[in-house]
């Protein structure tokens, strides 16, 4: 397969590892100097950190309710590290932790088991009723669909956001070997549209995944 030369590697780790590292320090390295510097009127790092803050925040609320809250650290954790390992892969030589399966993997089972366990806690028992129906007498066939359908939700969580950003990361690469500079260049501010989108998608399905847990049966 066609891939362009990475800069940073580490011998005998996958390379999406070496990124992911790279991509942790640069958000506690961002966290620390804002931490340090809180300013009254942000401006900068700390703009855009309060903007995924408020965004995040608005959404629980509207989605989940007040109760939302709870999950505001979680879920803006979420954005802030997916969009900055799908920015990363728009810098020559670097490439995007979330252009491979194992990553968006890893946070799709997260979600997953994040989402059940809360249903569980506030439901208890009830919560199995999410998946019998309405009526008692079609529940053999609908346990078997609604349990289908929560297992699908994982695995097209992942597939989508790493499908996306692999194909986007794929496409930049080919024109930057095949066309001049210009073209690439055009594509690579695309991928970043792109990947603020798909950040976006991915933390704002979290949260619905997590409000149809939360939600009363009827």
């Amino acid at each position: 397969m066609l891939k362009a030369p990475i800069l940073i590697s580490i011998p005998g780790i996958p390379v999406y590892w070496t990124m992911t590292i790279l991509v942790m320090g640069m958000i506690l390295s961002a966290a620390f100097i804002v931490g340090r510097n809180l300013r009254v009127v942000p401006t900068g790092i700390q703009s855009f950190f309060e903007l995924i803050f408020i965004m995040t925040e608005y959404f629980l609320k509207e989605i989940i309710g007040e109760e939302g809250g709870v999950y505001l650290p979680l879920i803006a954790s979420f954005a802030v590290f997916i969009l900055f390992s799908n920015l990363i892969g728009s810098i020559p030589g670097f490439t995007s932790p979330t252009a491979t399966i194992d990553t968006t993997a890893v946070l799709a089972l997260i979600v997953f088991f994040l989402s059940h366990a809360v249903g569980i806690k506030k439901h208890k028992a009830k919560y199995i009723k999410k998946f019998l129906g309405p009526l008692i007498i079609i529940a053999p066939i609908m346990i078997i669909i609604e349990v289908m359908s929560a297992l699908s939700r994982p695995f097209s969580h992942a597939l989508r956001l790493f499908a996306n950003i692999f194909a986007e990361e794929f496409m930049v690469t080919v024109l930057l070997f095949l066309l001049p500079w210009a073209i690439p260049a055009i594509m690579m501010y695309m991928q970043v549209f792109t990947d603020l989108m798909q950040a976006f998608v991915f933390y704002l399905l979290a949260i619905i995944y997590i409000a149809l847990s939360l939600e009363e049966e009827h």
